[in-house]
């Protein structure tokens, strides 16, 4: 049976890689490709009630993030299952997202068999959980360990990029991002480490050497 899917990711080549890899195979289909939350909520309002099968969706995303759309994704279509796609999990978030309405989880590490057995068990009804150990990272007790699993590897990207000292636009020409866009993950960047300024910002890069 053919299992229509929809990819949430703000990496613009993973995402374009991932397609092309699902579309290999002859029962999934790629409906869409997505780079921020509200792209996909707009794409869904005018999809009808049953758009697609399966989404693939990354966690560490401009606001909203995956945690805060899950809920909301459940409640207005029910029959769009939700495969979480991205960085290793603890088991606590892990229970997080299933009490959220996920059907399962795949860290990006897996490969690609793992991830196809997954879509297929969640598009057939299936929860697709890692067992205990698999995909799952031990509760970090450093806190700037703590920190960095909070940021997506774009993110680590950027501010790999602050500390060489680059302005946004041209972090923004780097990147083949808008000026916005870039201006947003840095928001997103200090809210998540919990940081009120660049300088600090550029210490925490240089003592995790990004």
């Amino acid at each position: 049976m053919l299992c229509r899917l929809l990819i949430l990711d703000d990496h613009l080549m993973l995402t374009q890689s991932l397609a092309r890899l699902l579309s290999e195979q002859t029962d999934l289909q790629v409906l869409g490709e997505f780079g921020t939350g509200n792209d996909l909520l707009a794409w869904l309002a005018n999809a009808g009630t049953s758009p697609a099968d399966v989404l693939l969706l990354d966690l560490h995303l401009p606001a909203p993030d995956g945690l805060t759309l899950l809920p909301h994704l459940r409640r207005q279509w029910p029959e769009l299952r939700v495969l979480v796609f991205s960085t290793a999990a603890t088991p606590e978030l892990l229970g997080r997202l299933a009490a959220a309405g996920a059907s399962g989880f795949v860290p990006k590490s897996a490969d690609a068999n793992q991830l196809f057995h997954a879509i297929r068990a969640v598009h057939a009804g299936q929860l697709a959980f890692p067992k205990c150990g698999e995909g799952t990272a031990p509760p970090p007790t450093d806190p700037l360990e703590e920190q960095m699993q909070r940021l997506s590897p774009r993110e680590k990207e950027i501010v790999g990029l602050v500390r060489a000292g680059l302005t946004t636009r041209e972090m923004a020409e780097q990147l083949y991002l808008s000026e916005f866009t870039v201006s947003t993950h840095r928001r997103n960047i200090m809210h998540k480490l919990k940081l009120h300024n660049v300088a600090a910002l550029v210490q925490f890069a240089h003592e995790k050497g990004l």
